[in-house]
């Protein structure tokens, strides 16, 4: 478990550079799209996106505060130049109440060089300091999040 902690370490502090240490509170946005297994699509721009160095987590908040997605664990490498997280558990935090999120797959891409890339066997690009997750729930939601680092970044 330890070498998980450690991969989703590395993937986050290459993937979102110095998010940890900004000065600025936000140390990236995006924007969360979730489609329920109904065809409802709720969006959520300006989503938080938060790296935690002491807890070793990947957090994403939504831009109103009430939901929260806590990414503790993952397996990480490059494809490529591409940092690729296959995630491993995470929890959703809505209402007060913190469940574990019953996923079937999720990823996380990022680009931590200074030029566009594209994501391995497809044609979207992720830009300069850009970070794509997409994540499948085993009760068919998808979610998805685009984002890039919006300071700090060397």
């Amino acid at each position: 478990m330890h070498r998980n902690f450690s991969r989703t370490l590395r993937a986050v502090l290459i993937g979102l550079s110095c998010a940890a240490v900004l000065a600025a509170p936000a140390g990236a946005t995006g924007l969360v799209r979730v489609q329920q297994s109904n065809g409802s699509i709720q969006e959520y721009p300006d989503a938080r996106i938060d790296y935690s160095k002491d807890a070793k987590t990947l957090t994403i908040t939504t831009a109103d505060g009430k939901g929260v997605l806590t990414i503790d664990q993952a397996a990480c490498s490059y494809v490529g130049e591409v940092y690729r997280c296959l995630l491993t558990h995470m929890t959703l935090t809505q209402g007060g109440q913190t469940k574990p999120l019953d996923f079937s797959s999720g990823t996380i891409y990022a680009n931590t060089t200074g030029g566009n890339l594209n994501m391995p066997l497809s044609s979207q690009i992720i830009p300069p300091k850009g970070i794509v997750m997409a994540l499948t729930t085993k009760a068919g939601t998808y979610i998805s999040m685009t984002g890039t680092i919006d300071s700090g970044v060397k």
